[in-house]
C-alpha cells in the first residue's frame, strides 16, 4: 500500500523541518510518496528542501517503511488549494491526504491508517480524533467526545461547521482525515476552485454524496494553535462557507430527548418501534448514525460498528 501526502508550502519555515520528519519517519508495512508543493518561497524554505532531497536520496535517511519517494516542486500557485490539486495531480498512492506546513503527524499514525485500509475494503474515508498543539508541537487537547460519530446525512447538509457546535455538531479536521484515490477521482480528482481557506469542507461535502465519514479512534495528526496561521481569524473562513439553515424542531426535540432521557438513544436507534417513531416524525434513522472503528481489547484489532453522532 502507497499512502501519498502532500504539503502546500509557501514562505513559511519555522515549523516545516518537523512537519517533513513527522511524514517521512512513519514506521510500518507501506509506501511513502511525499510530494512538497512550493508556491516560490526564499532562501530559507528551499534550503530545508533540498537538505530533505539530499539526505534521501543520498539513504542518510533510513526509511523505516517499505519505501520513501520524497520530490518537491517550486512553481507558482494560485493559492493553498491550487497548489494541494497541483501535488495530487503527480501523486499515485491508493491513500491520500494533505497536511500543512506547520502541523505534523503522529508516529505509527500510518501504521494504524494502513491497518483499518486493509482491514475494512468498503472503508473509503476516515478521520482521527480532533487534536491540537501549542506552538512548541506539545498536545494540549485531544477530543473524541464531540464528535462520536460522523453523520453522512448532515455533512451533506453543512452542519459540521464550527456555527452548529450548539447541535451537537463539531468540525472535520483536514489534518487527521485521509481517503481512497477511488473517492478522490469519483468527486472529479480535485478541491473546487474559488476557496482559500475552507476547500476541506466543500471537499467534505463532495465524499458525503458518495460514501460515509468513518471516524477512527486513534490520534493521527492535529493542528497547530499559533497566531501566524491562516485560520486564526475563523470570520474569513466562513465567509467562504454558505450558512445552512438551522437543524429543524423535530431534530432538536429527539436531542432533547435523548438528553433528558438516555435510554430513549437505545429505543429510538435499535428497536422496531424506534423506526416506527421516526417515520412519524419524518426522520430517517441512518441519519444520526455514523460508522466508528475503535481498538477491541479483547482481540486485539480493530473493531468497526454503528453508534449514534450525539454526545453522551
Amino acid at each position: 500500500m502507497k499512502i501519498s501526502i502532500i504539503t502546500p508550502s509557501y514562505n513559511r519555515s519555522c515549523y516545516l523541518d518537523e512537519t517533513i520528519e513527522s511524514v517521512l519517519s512513519q514506521e510500518g508495512d507501506f509506501e511513502i510518496e511525499y510530494i512538497i508543493q512550493d508556491g516560490g518561497s526564499g532562501k530559507d524554505v528551499l534550503d530545508i528542501l533540498r537538505e530533505w532531497d539530499r539526505k534521501v536520496k543520498s539513504k542518510k535517511f533510513i526509511p523505516k517503511c517499505n519505501n520513501i519517494d520524497f520530490k518537491y516542486f517550486v512553481e507558482k500557485d494560485k493559492g493553498m488549494y491550487d497548489a494541494v490539486n497541483k501535488g495530487f495531480a503527480r501523486a499515485s498512492g491508493e491513500i491520500m491526504a494533505w497536511i500543512n506546513s506547520d502541523d505534523f503527524y503522529i508516529p505509527h499514525a500510518f501504521d494504524t491508517l494502513a491497518r483499518v485500509f486493509k482491514k475494512f475494503n468498503d472503508v473509503d474515508w476516515v478521520t482521527g480524533m480532533q487534536t491540537l498543539y501549542n506552538q512548541y508541537g506539545g498536545i494540549i487537547q485531544v477530543n473524541y467526545s464531540n464528535t462520536p460519530a460522523y453523520s453522512r446525512e448532515f455533512i451533506n447538509r453543512g452542519y459540521y461547521d464550527r456555527r452548529f457546535m450548539k447541535y451537537d455538531f463539531s468540525w472535520i479536521q483536514q489534518e487527521t482525515t485521509f481517503w481512497r484515490r477511488s473517492l478522490w477521482e469519483k468527486v472529479g480528482g480535485k478541491i473546487k476552485d474559488g476557496y482559500k481557506l475552507a476547500g476541506d469542507f466543500a471537499l467534505w461535502k463532495e465524499f458525503a454524496k458518495h460514501t460515509d465519514l468513518v471516524h477512527v479512534y486513534s490520534v493521527f495528526a492535529g493542528i497547530r494553535k499559533h497566531n501566524d496561521q491562516k485560520t486564526v481569524n475563523l470570520s474569513e473562513y466562513f465567509e467562504e462557507i454558505p450558512l445552512a439553515k438551522p437543524p429543524s424542531p423535530v431534530f432538536r426535540f429527539i436531542r432533547a430527548s435523548i438528553a433528558v432521557f438516555p435510554f430513549s438513544r437505545k429505543v429510538l436507534f435499535h428497536s422496531r418501534i424506534g423506526n416506527v417513531v421516526l417515520k412519524i416524525l419524518g426522520q430517517e434513522k441512518q441519519w444520526y448514525l455514523g460508522r466508528v472503528i475503535r481498538w477491541n481489547l479483547e482481540v486485539s484489532d480493530w473493531h468497526l460498528f454503528q453508534m449514534c453522532f450525539f454526545k453522551k
